[in-house]
């Protein structure tokens, strides 16, 4: 007996000389207003074990998803609203028993100011509705993967930068860009999750049918994580008294050259997909594991200053390293679901 009610089994009947046919449960039929002769859409996985069936009609996206602003103010409502905007909610609607207070209004302007596309479109005493003005055939994944990536290096070359220097302005600024990078963050995972509860979208944002959505997500948490990483670097810079000495610096800089590259490799063997990739990165990751432990060496032996500065600098740096090396094992995966990896 199946206990799963997503699970249903169907016979298959041949309809033709060349033609074979299953039914369609008539709850899913209803729920997603398909009518005898409209067209659906069947994708293949990509193993080919699989086809996936979805309605050839979108839903309906400016459907309204309603908050009960009696229950929600402040810090409260903004994440309500960043959750409903990850989940793709194309209208929300914030409304209450009473007049809104500046709580609500607050939250929601704080929440405009972390989500690309969204904006207030009408405002009343009782309610505030928003809306995301961004389209998933607007953004391509994998370049919007690649500028997330690229944004977050630049932080972090510009941190470690502003530590060789002492510049205080460099620092201050690194971490002003701290929120470009939430932003591409929660887009992304907007698309993904669009594209996951609809999957014909899959095309217009590049991406197969079937689509590794914890993965891709793994790998921008690793990437928001490694630009939180780059901001403790620039409050560090700010903060410390003095530069490293030359020889200090040449050591620092083969470190974030070395970081650089490995994490290069490691996003491009997720988008490429291929093996030699994958052992790349995982070279490059040794590399790199070689220079955290050269620059450790070198701290307890030389005792450089400023010491503290540049043991917790190098301490962020290995823990971004490691955040990017996680990119490796996504990569495998997808690599390996492809069937002539495997029979290759």
């Amino acid at each position: 007996m199946n206990d799963d009610p997503s699970r249903m089994k169907r016979k298959v009947q041949k309809l033709g000389s060349s033609t074979f046919g299953v039914s369609i449960p008539v709850e899913w039929a209803r729920a997603h207003d398909i009518d005898k002769s409209d067209q659906v859409i069947l994708q293949e996985s990509k193993n080919g074990e699989s086809l996936l069936l979805s309605p050839e009609r979108s839903p309906n996206d400016e459907e309204e998803t309603l908050i009960n602003a009696d229950l929600l103010e402040n810090e409260a409502l903004e994440r309500a609203l960043v959750s409903q905007y990850v989940l793709g909610r194309q209208i929300v609607r914030i409304e209450g028993s009473e007049p809104l207070k500046l709580s609500h209004h607050d939250g929601v302007l704080a929440a405009e100011r972390r989500l690309m596309g969204l904006g207030a479109i009408e405002q009343r005493d009782q309610s505030v509705t928003v809306r995301c003005s961004v389209a998933p055939d607007d953004f391509d994944i994998p370049t919007l993967l690649d500028r997330l990536h690229r944004t977050e290096a630049s932080m972090r070359d510009d941190a470690v930068t502003a530590l060789i220097d002492g510049d205080t302005s460099t620092a201050r600024v690194v971490s002003k860009r701290y929120p470009q990078v939430e932003k591409l963050y929660f887009l992304f995972l907007r698309l993904l999750f669009t594209t996951y509860q609809n999957p014909r979208l899959s095309q217009d944002v590049g991406l197969e049918a079937d689509l590794p959505i914890i993965g891709f997500r793994s790998i921008a948490a690793d990437i928001l994580s490694m630009a939180d990483a780059a901001c403790e670097i620039a409050t560090i810079a700010q903060e410390q008294d003095g530069t490293p000495d030359e020889a200090t610096t040449e050591r620092l800089e083969a470190l974030r050259e070395t970081i650089d590259e490995a994490a290069d490799v490691a996003i491009s063997s997720v988008k490429n997909r291929d093996y030699e990739g994958i052992e790349r990165a995982n070279d490059a990751f040794e590399r790199v594991d070689d220079e955290v432990e050269s620059m450790n060496e070198h701290l307890a032996t030389a005792r450089p200053e400023p010491l503290l500065a540049l043991q917790r600098s190098v301490v962020l740096l290995e823990r971004s390293a490691r955040a990017a090396e996680n990119s490796i094992s996504v990569a495998t995966d997808l690599t390996f679901r492809d069937p002539s990896v495997v029979d290759g």
